[in-house]
This record gives C-alpha cells, sequence and structure tokens, in this order.
C-alpha cells in the first residue's frame, strides 16, 4: 500500500533532483572538459523513474481489488481509501515525470530566459 501511495511521487522527485544536478553540471562555464551527456543520462532517469510510477500505479490497483470489500472496518477502510489515492496520484506523477523528461531532451540546454 505504501508503494503505491508514494512510489510515484518519489520517484519524480529522484528523477528532479537528478535532473537538476545533470543540467547544473552541464550548465556550469568549467564544464564542457567533463563532457556530460545530460540528453542520455536524462533518457535513463525518466525510463527508470516511469517505470516506478507505473509499478507504483499497478501496486495501488492491486491494494484497491484486494480491499474492494472492506465496507467501513476501520483498517480496510483506510487501506482502501489509501489505494484510491495512490490510483489517482500515480498517473499525475508519471505523466509530470514524462514530460520534465521530454523537455529536457527536446529544447537545448544552458538557455538564458
Amino acid at each position: 500500500m505504501w508503494f503505491g501511495l508514494f512510489g510515484a511521487p518519489f520517484a519524480w522527485a529522484a528523477q528532479h533532483v537528478f535532473g537538476l544536478s545533470l543540467i547544473e553540471a552541464a550548465c556550469n562555464p568549467p564544464s564542457p572538459q567533463w563532457g556530460v551527456p545530460v540528453d542520455g543520462l536524462t533518457v535513463a532517469a525518466t525510463a527508470v523513474a516511469a517505470i516506478v510510477a507505473a509499478l507504483s500505479a499497478a501496486a495501488a490497483f492491486m491494494v484497491y481489488r484486494a480491499t474492494k470489500d472492506a465496507g467501513t472496518q476501520i483498517p480496510e477502510a483506510r487501506v482502501h481509501f489509501l489505494a484510491i489515492i495512490g490510483i489517482v496520484v500515480a498517473p499525475l506523477f508519471l505523466s509530470i515525470v514524462l514530460m520534465s523528461g521530454i523537455t529536457v531532451v527536446a529544447f537545448p540546454e544552458c538557455t538564458q530566459s
């Protein structure tokens, strides 16, 4: 249940922090000598985060199905409610993961706004 609820947000957070550190390393003036492959590492991080988010959605759905007959009994009803929240949240974070990964690859990095 906890993976179904928090797996997708944590996957996005990890991808976001990793992506920020990649961009910071690539856009720093002395960094061209390092040759940080931003696009390749971003695609890998996006793929891993998307897989974790999809597995999180599947876990939330499995918990939802397992507790669908819980009724109003307190422990099972809470687990069922948290599974519903996981089912709603996981696709949202999956789309955020995909959008942030695609935009880094599609648009050039290190440009001033």
